[in-house]
């Protein structure tokens, strides 16, 4: 092989090596701007489910309940002599 068929082997070498780094480097910033979308729909998902949380608890809360069981069924605590005790 002559000196100028070698040179130009290796141009054609380091040329398509440079357009392998070129691609994967753009691959690579895709890849990266997906993980920084989807860091941010978890961060956004902890706080919605922060907020849920919130709304369990208080919709959930005995003092609510209480109070609802009071106004909507007219439900109330037992007094004193309404307690029986069971005896096995």
């Amino acid at each position: 092989m002559s000196a100028p068929v070698r040179i130009g082997v290796l141009w054609l070498l380091v040329l398509s090596s440079a357009l392998a780094v070129a691609f994967v480097s753009h691959v690579c910033r895709q890849k990266y701007d997906q993980l920084t979308a989807l860091e941010r729909e978890k961060n956004q998902l902890q706080v919605a489910y922060g907020k849920y949380l919130l709304e369990q608890s208080a919709w959930g809360s005995l003092q609510r309940i209480e109070t609802m069981a009071k106004d909507s069924l007219n439900m109330h605590g037992p007094q004193p002599q309404e307690i029986m005790m069971v005896k096995q």
